[in-house]
């Protein structure tokens, strides 16, 4: 039984004369197929989701039994909302704090907010792909002994390709130190939920995971959930920082898909996820590939700790495919949009709710792809983010200063006023206060060059990036 959606259906059936937000009084007489008569304010009986006291809460501790966390809130403003809030009850502005490189650029948004001083993780690269591998404990613990005075701890795990990290070995070498964990984990909400698949950072001692579950589970987009865990997070400060990021307005429609998604999980989550994991197992097997190829656990045992897969990792090295443009041949020759794509590989994301006919309409196109492909020498970039360089400017002192732009090739030395990325996934290849490197500018040129479409805080030319004036 879902009770928050069940209650809203009943609520909108009541004839209740709606004086009150929002301005549609659920009805409308055009684009009649949105949830009009669900979309409330917090009528009485409703609850606030900024103090929830009764049906809310109550959904909240559903998620927690789900995912077995000390405490879950539901986020209505994605993932972004959860890390920015999750970094801001857990360090104070100008501390230090440890993060992966590869990280999202919500984590260096939280930075800039706070003003905080990184430390990156560069993790290794898995062979012969491009692809970042797993962020190990040992690095964790060469960070700590160079810079004991970090405060937080932030890593991605799962990536976007599915590489997951030794969470459980991470968070032992953090809270060796009374330092606290926290996992991006965006694209793992189905992690930890069944045996089918891997374990989730819950579990595996992480003191803040933050899960997106629209990314591979039956939810609307934008919704998430936050868990904490442990005793070296407070709740209350939690509750505070959700506040401060999220609306004051939540959407209830999204709330209650939120709920849903938890109670099928609840109810029918055990044979669900073993269904899905059978049609994955059985795409793996019968893929019949032999140019193009999977990412797979076994791809680099010694840069991936572990891997999610229902990321389908499409990896083009040593053949005459780049990965844009097999995505773009899969979109216009076969129907079958793929999540994201760079120069050496391009990423099918499966989710809870994928057929077999999905899957076998993919392997079926990715055998005929791979039938007239040719087996190719190609040089690709072998590092997909270049290292993060000296930082001479705050972030925020650089964004506020006076720019110019100039072409990549001019910029070598010059600091940047600007953030560069690749969406998705979102990953900075450059940061606001740093000083270029000729790494950043080749990176850059490279991906320009295979028609990656870098996004900017800034609006200018391909080829072009925006730095601080010289006065």
């Amino acid at each position: 039984m879902s009770i928050l959606y069940d209650a809203l259906q009943t609520y909108s059936r009541q004839g209740i004369t709606a004086m009150h937000m929002p301005g549609h009084k659920q009805q409308s007489s055009f684009a009649i197929d949105l949830p009009w008569c669900l979309d409330i304010t917090e009528v009485d009986g409703f609850d606030n989701l900024h103090a929830p006291e009764g049906i809310l809460l109550l959904a909240q501790e559903r998620a927690a039994r789900l995912w077995g966390s000390k405490a879950t809130f539901f986020l209505v403003n994605g993932s972004t909302a959860g890390i920015l809030a999750g970094i801001y009850a857990l360090v104070r502005p100008g501390e230090k704090i440890l993060i992966g490189r590869n990280c999202h650029k919500s984590v260096y948004h939280g930075i800039e907010l706070l003003g905080l001083s990184p430390v990156y993780l560069d993790p290794p690269i898995v062979a012969g792909t491009g692809i970042c591998g797993s962020i190990s404990p040992e690095s964790v613990e060469d960070a700590l002994q160079a810079h004991p005075d970090i405060r937080l701890a932030l890593i991605t795990s799962p990536t976007y390709e599915g590489v997951i990290s030794d969470v459980r070995g991470i968070a032992e070498a953090l809270h060796a130190r009374g330092i606290p964990l926290m996992v991006d984990e965006a694209h793992g909400a189905h992690l930890g939920l069944s045996d089918h698949f891997p374990a989730g950072a819950v579990s595996m001692g992480a003191d803040v995971v933050v899960q997106s579950l629209h990314k591979t589970l039956p939810s609307l987009t934008q919704t998430a959930v936050l868990h904490i865990s442990g005793e070296l997070v407070s709740r209350e400060r939690m509750q505070h920082a959700l506040a401060v990021f999220q609306s004051s307005s939540p959407s209830y429609v999204l709330l209650a898909s939120i709920e849903a998604c938890v109670t099928e999980l609840l109810e029918r989550g055990e044979s669900l996820l073993a269904e899905w994991r059978r049609r994955l197992d059985r795409f793996y097997r019968d893929a019949g590939l032999e140019k193009l190829s999977l990412l797979g656990k076994r791809q680099d045992a010694a840069r991936i700790f572990d891997r999610d897969p229902s990321k389908v990792v499409i990896l083009c090295e040593d053949t005459d495919q780049n990965g844009l443009d097999l995505m773009d041949d899969l979109r216009e020759e076969h129907g079958i949009e793929l999540e994201m794509a760079l120069d050496g590989y391009a990423i099918a994301m499966t989710g809870l709710n994928s057929a077999d006919a999905d899957l076998d309409r993919l392997g079926a196109a990715l055998r005929g792809i791979d039938g007239g492909s040719k087996l190719e020498q190609r040089r690709r970039n072998a590092r997909p983010y270049p290292s993060m360089p000296e930082t001479v400017m705050p972030v925020g002192e650089a964004l506020w200063s006076s720019g110019e732009q100039v072409p990549f090739g001019e910029s070598v030395g010059r600091v940047a006023r600007t953030y560069l990325w690749a969406y998705p996934p979102g990953i900075p290849l450059l940061v606001p206060g740093v000083r270029i490197t000729e790494e950043i500018v080749n990176t850059l040129t490279e991906l320009v060059s295979r028609g990656v479409e870098l996004r900017s805080t800034f609006e200018s030319r391909q080829g072009f990036v925006e730095v601080v004036d010289k006065g």
